[in-house]
């Protein structure tokens, strides 16, 4: 029950997903922990990474997911799923990584066939405008999410080219409270980051746009605040080490158990202040239809 913004009863629980490159596979530990406390998120979000897992488990469609994972054979299977296209607007197409993976993995094709409400966080590189899409196709969503800089093609759609959502909201906790969490569990990957020293290209790229993002994060962070935030240390993880799968679960999983007495604190609270959620000016509500495959 609701009253003069306050909320009495059992709250909805949102999980916000965070942007992480291979580092991602840790949401399947969290989403797997959560469970085996009878903690259940009603409404997910997701970035990048994030945004990945995030669609399997509104498809109830995890179990596909870490299979996929857990089968992952080293970096070669990585680069298997790679096809690159230099003179493009990105080092890889993505159009291997469609067909191998979410094609063949993910029984569903649209938003309306979820069993929860999602929502991803795009990029429009054209407005320089964070892109919030909720319902519509689920592939091409995905696939917006995905498109790092430099590295995935970005994805037309109409008079927008979308791109990672995490260079302008790495961890979407305000997007699950839009969608009507009254509490949010925030997954950030990115907050036991070491001091690293790139030493290659791609490493360069990545640690750039990582630093960038960092900043993002911390701004946002403290402006769009979660009641819980799970931080795994994925040190150990690096940008492009999806055959790390494991280690990222069980980190995951392992960081979540630490903090399931807060979480069940804040679930156990009879009344709480409901956070107001306005509207932001700087955000486009996108459902993506037609799209140009790159």
């Amino acid at each position: 029950m609701r009253l003069a913004g306050f909320k009495i009863g059992r709250p909805v629980i949102g999980i916000a997903l965070g942007s992480g490159s291979a580092r991602g596979w840790a949401h399947i530990g969290v989403l797997r922990a959560l469970a085996e406390e009878g903690i259940r998120p009603k409404i997910v979000t997701g970035t990048s990474a994030g945004g990945v897992v995030a669609a399997f488990y509104a498809a109830s469609a995890l179990d596909n997911l870490e299979e996929f994972v857990r089968n992952y054979k080293g970096f070669g299977s990585t680069i298997a799923h790679l096809d690159f296209g230099l003179g493009n607007a990105g080092m890889i197409t993505g159009k291997r990584w469609l067909a191998n993976f979410l094609e063949a993995y993910l029984p569903v094709r649209d938003f309306r066939q979820l069993t929860l409400p999602l929502g991803m966080v795009a990029t429009d590189l054209i407005s320089m405008k964070e892109v919030h899409i909720t319902s519509g196709p689920l592939i091409p969503a995905i696939r917006s999410t995905v498109a790092v800089p430099g590295f995935f093609t970005p994805l037309e759609y109409g008079n927008m080219m979308l791109a990672d959502g995490g260079m302008l909201n790495p961890v979407p906790v305000d997007l699950a409270r839009a969608l009507g969490a009254d509490i949010v569990i925030a997954v950030d990957l990115n907050a036991n980051l070491s001091s690293t020293v790139p030493d290659s290209l791609a490493d360069v790229v990545h640690r750039s746009i990582e630093t960038m993002m960092n900043r993002v994060r911390e701004t946002n962070m403290a402006h769009m605040k979660a009641e819980i935030t799970i931080a795994p240390n994925l040190n150990s993880v690096g940008f492009l080490d999806f055959h790390e799968g494991e280690t990222s679960i069980a980190e995951g999983y392992r960081a979540t158990i630490e903090m399931i007495p807060e979480i069940r604190r804040q679930l156990n609270r009879p009344v709480r202040r409901l956070r107001s959620v306005l509207p932001r000016e700087d955000v486009l509500h996108r459902e993506i239809g037609s799209w140009k495959s790159p």
